[in-house]
């Protein structure tokens, strides 16, 4: 009965999880970013945390409330050049992880960004991201620093953002 009750409540926080999130969309106009909160946009100007010449995607991965702050973790990707064509990065991706940390009335308080997939930087995660419930995890290759990267997020404590580890990348990679 014990592990019934423990389902429920796991359950439960999850689908609370979920819809708090589900309040959320997000899009990009330029380099801004405008996340919509209860059918209410919100502009965010983070233009000098977003690698992509041009954004094609964006995702609200976590949203969380605490303190009276408002948490948000986004990836956002785009193309490596405004135009695409058949030079260095011509096709390329920029990928970064967001973390934004947000007063009541939306103003940014603090951000800060990861980029875990880029052709000008050298920079490739074999599978992307993984998130298992309120946990994000990201392993990436920085060939231009030669270090071997390692993100964490979680959700259950936004305030500390993404945790990095790095560590030097060995002489066969």
């Amino acid at each position: 009965m014990k592990y019934l009750i423990a389902a429920f409540i796991l359950f439960l926080t999850g689908s609370l999880a979920f819809a708090q999130k589900s309040e959320y969309t997000i899009g990009a106009r330029g380099e801004r970013l405008v996340v919509k909160y209860k059918g209410k946009a919100h502009a965010l100007r983070l233009g000098d945390k977003i690698d992509a010449a041009k954004i094609t995607d964006t995702e609200i991965l976590f949203a969380n409330r605490k303190d009276g702050f408002i948490y948000l973790l986004l990836d956002v990707s785009g193309q490596s050049k405004e135009k695409s064509d058949d030079r260095q990065c011509g096709a390329g991706i920029e990928s970064n992880l967001i973390w934004i940390k947000l007063d009541a009335a939306w103003k940014i308080v603090d951000a800060r960004s990861e980029r875990y997939e880029s052709c000008w930087s050298g920079i490739t995660s074999d599978d992307g991201y993984r998130i298992n419930g309120d946990t994000l995890k990201i392993e990436f290759d920085n060939f231009r620093e030669r270090i071997a990267v390692k993100l964490f997020y979680n959700d259950g404590e936004p305030e500390k953002g993404l945790q990095k580890q790095s560590a030097a990348l060995k002489n066969n990679q």
